[in-house]
């Protein structure tokens, strides 16, 4: 599972430094929606320059003109953007028109949609690389929240997604057990006072979690080798009484 941070800050200089903070341990850098707004996509060329090697995601959450914004995005040196999962179906195939042109990928962002689960499906169809189960800052402020949802809904989904929205060194277990591709995390590295450390532990509690479920996995295929292997002798012994009693009626047959 990669992980994403991201960066709803407001000032390239503000990104550039968090970027650099935390990039050791991030595979995908997000440029957040506000800072897009605030400092245009400047703000993506710039950090693309300084982190080459890093998947750079803008956030454009395009609602239209999806092939316009797109290739604007990925001229500006994004790897990944953002359409909304609400757009017409004719937006999100204009935007992987633009991505297949660079070479490219869009995500489509569920947040607001209330059956993420069809969505997820029918955005995948459309050519999404993959889809983001999202809860706002707004919806995560609401009292009750919790991940819940968009882990069942990833899922139920059975295709390539993302969790953005609560995700943080408690949850992040949660996150990589139900399956997720990318987990994404904001406040829990931007707004840590330290956000190096923040994104090193949210690492390293991956690395464990890829470690205990490569045990699990180990153990299973061990169990299956153990039950083929017996139930091989099982059907070799029967083949082997079988081909006894062929034998001695052939003996005994009138030829």
């Amino acid at each position: 599972m990669k992980i994403q941070v991201a960066m709803d800050l407001l000032t390239v200089e503000d990104a550039l430094g968090l970027a650099g903070q935390v990039a050791e341990y991030v595979d995908i850098i997000e440029l957040g929606t506000p800072l897009i707004k605030a400092a245009g996509l400047s703000a993506v060329t710039a950090v693309k320059v300084a982190h080459p090697d890093k998947i750079v995601f803008a956030d454009m959450k395009t609602m239209d003109a999806g092939e316009l914004e797109a290739d604007i995005a990925f001229k500006a040196g994004a790897d990944l953007v953002t359409v909304l999962g609400a757009a017409d179906d004719s937006t999100i195939a204009g935007a992987v028109k633009a991505a297949k042109a660079h070479n490219k990928g869009v995500v489509v962002d569920l947040i607001g949609v209330a059956d993420k689960v069809t969505r997820a499906k029918e955005a995948r169809a459309l050519g999404a690389k993959f889809v983001e189960m999202h809860a706002g800052l707004d919806e995560q402020a609401q009292p009750g929240f919790d991940l819940t949802g968009l882990l069942r809904a990833g899922e139920e989904a059975r295709v390539p997604f993302s969790v953005a929205g609560g995700v943080n060194i408690s949850t992040i277990a949660a996150v990589q057990r139900a399956g997720a591709d990318v987990a994404v995390a904001g406040g829990a590295i931007y707004g840590a006072a330290d956000p190096a450390l923040a994104a090193k532990q949210l690492r390293a509690a991956i690395t464990v979690g890829q470690s205990r479920r490569s045990d699990r996995d180990a153990e299973f295929w061990r169990g299956e080798a153990e039950r083929w292997r017996g139930e091989a002798e099982r059907v070799g012994a029967e083949n082997g009484g079988l081909r006894v009693r062929v034998a001695s009626w052939r003996a005994g047959a009138p030829h």
